[in-house]
């Protein structure tokens, strides 16, 4: 199985004033940047069978404009444990329900999502992947349980993916 982890593109900052710190949407240049690195995500082929997202405004926004971008239906399917203060055991349940799938997304917030890429493919959550907001990374997951493994198959930087549309 192919796991596509894609950070949320840039939000309003923490302690913005009359908001609250789960309810931070995307920035209008959050939007804007997102959906360029969500053509390059489509460019290459990125899609996935479904989405897994956190539900929190700004990875929902996120996961909302990649699915835009890939232009196909595609269940979107929002996971309280990609949250972030999610349990990583509980988003491997998720992964493992879906283990005939040939590929899925999950899309949510540092630093669980750079926790579950480097314990899938190194073994161990403090050799977790860096991933900016609005980049993304790919594992071949080679088994699913007790835990999934498998291998990191690339990173890319935000401008990275916006540089393969231009």
């Amino acid at each position: 199985m192919r796991l596509y982890i894609v950070r949320h593109g840039i939000a309003f900052p923490h302690g913005t004033p009359g908001m609250a710190e789960d309810e931070r949407p995307l920035t209008k240049e959050g939007i804007k940047k997102m959906e360029e690195a969500a053509k390059g995500l489509a460019a290459i082929d990125c899609i996935p069978e479904a989405v897994l997202s956190s539900p929190l405004p700004r990875a929902r926004q996120t996961a909302e404009i990649v699915l835009q971008a890939v232009g196909k239906q595609i269940p979107l399917i929002f996971v309280d444990a990609l949250a972030p203060a999610g349990n990583r055991q509980d988003v491997y349940r998720e992964i493992r329900k879906r283990q005939n799938s040939q590929s899925l997304m999950l899309v949510g917030h540092q630093p669980s999502l750079g926790e579950i890429a480097g314990d899938i493919a190194w073994g161990s959550p403090e050799h977790f992947v860096e991933l900016k907001k609005g980049g993304a990374c790919a594992l071949d997951i080679e088994a699913v349980a007790p835990s999934p493994r498998g291998s990191l198959v690339w990173l890319l930087t935000p401008s990275t993916l916006r540089s393969l549309v231009e």
